[in-house]
């Protein structure tokens, strides 16, 4: 720093009271082998220096007079534990549950010749047919089934080879009746079909689950491979809402957090509960998706609604300092602690402190202060001033550059 610029800096201290000797109305004459002032007595009665943590580098404690506390506006505040809760507010979709969800495909080709499922939206009941497939496949297992069936049981004589015949017929019945209910036929037209001895033409697509039909592609009289997904049912009386959470907020974000949901046309909140956190997180965005479990027995809400979603976030308990008693300083934070003797002056000592979370106006603090330390909320940049030139002047009792 020039000398020119630390006279200007000098000049403004010493219109408040600051400025060491000069700022107490010392003679200037010689003021530049004025000893250091000596530390003033704390309320208590002891020195301020004693227990006293080093200054940063760069840093000096210094004393100010009592007349010119006032007119400096110098302001404390005491350092206390409080609780750190953040309020994390975020966006998502509204999605199905799937683990109340089923896709229907056809496991045989086939055509489509009756479709009672014929509209999304239809609430369905486990079981009930959705569609009904003409397969030539299922019609000759069908009809193979039927041979074996009717097939008559001829005895050889001997009781072992005729025990060892009914075990093979028995078998291959069951092998043929497998069959058909691998393909999805449903077990209640197979024992028609053995009641009847007569094959049924098509085949019925039934719903594995109650719920609601949320999506379909069947279209009547369409051709079907297998595997073609023809319907999507699910049962909506529980929904997922996934939302995106920025990887700052992952680590307190847990299992079993109530979130508060408002979603447009709803007009009261919706409680939901975090259940599950994506243990990945999208390089793209840099969020994290997390799962709300949302109950929904008035199917009020519904899959792909747009919703906030706010949580409050626990950061812990621990020493909370305002922010506005905070001087940061590029890669450093320093706070001054404030001292009040009997006599009204202030011996003020610069700490630097490392910080954790802000929230609500607090910083919490990790390390540099204790409970019950006052610390200066107003006019810090000036102390700032005055404790860097006492630093570069060579300690609490150099004046150069005056």
């Amino acid at each position: 720093m020039t000398t020119r610029a630390l006279t200007a800096i000098v000049a403004a201290l010493a219109a408040v009271g600051l400025g060491g000797q000069c700022a107490q109305g010392t003679d200037h004459a010689g003021h530049g082998t004025q000893p250091a002032p000596a530390p003033s007595a704390s309320a208590s009665g002891g020195a301020h220096t004693d227990h006293v943590p080093s200054s940063p580098s760069g840093y000096v404690p210094i004393t100010i007079d009592a007349s010119r506390v006032g007119p400096l506006g110098l302001a404390t505040t005491k350092v206390e534990e409080r609780d750190f809760t953040r309020n994390l507010r975020t966006v998502g979709i509204v999605a199905l549950d799937e683990r109340r969800t089923a896709h229907v495909h056809a496991k045989v080709k086939g055509f489509i010749e009756a479709l009672p499922a014929d509209f999304v939206g239809k609430t369905v009941k486990k079981g009930e047919v959705l569609a009904a497939i003409y397969s030539q496949p299922v019609y000759a297992a069908q009809l193979e089934y039927l041979a074996f069936l009717k097939q008559p049981r001829l005895s050889l004589g001997d009781p072992a080879a005729d025990d060892a015949e009914s075990k093979s017929h028995e078998k291959i019945l069951e092998a043929s009746r497998r069959r058909l209910l691998l393909w999805d036929v449903p077990r209640a037209q197979i024992e028609r079909l053995e009641k009847t001895l007569q094959p049924q033409r098509t085949y019925a697509i039934v719903s594995p689950r109650g719920g609601v039909l949320v999506a379909k592609q069947a279209v009547f009289g369409n051709y079907v491979e297998p595997g073609a997904e023809l319907f999507t049912v699910s049962d909506l009386a529980n929904l997922w809402m996934l939302v995106d959470v920025y990887e700052a907020d992952v680590p307190h974000v847990a299992l079993g957090q109530t979130a508060r949901l408002t979603v447009a046309g709803i007009a009261d909140p919706l409680s939901a509960k975090v259940t599950f956190i994506a243990p990945v997180i999208d390089e793209a965005t840099r969020t994290l998706k997390v799962r709300l479990d949302v109950p929904n027995a008035s199917g009020t809400l519904k899959p792909g609604a747009f919703a906030t979603a706010e949580l409050d976030l626990p950061l812990g308990r621990g020493l909370g300092l305002p922010d506005n008693a905070v001087v940061h300083t590029g890669t450093r934070n320093i706070v001054f602690v404030v001292h009040r003797a009997a006599d009204g002056s202030a011996h003020v000592v610069p700490r630097e402190v490392k910080l954790g979370p802000h929230v609500g106006g607090y910083y919490r603090v990790t390390s540099g202060l204790a409970a019950g330390d006052a610390v200066a909320t107003s006019a810090q940049f000036l102390i700032d001033s005055e404790s860097r030139l006492r630093a570069t002047a060579g300690g609490p009792g150099g004046h150069s550059g005056h």
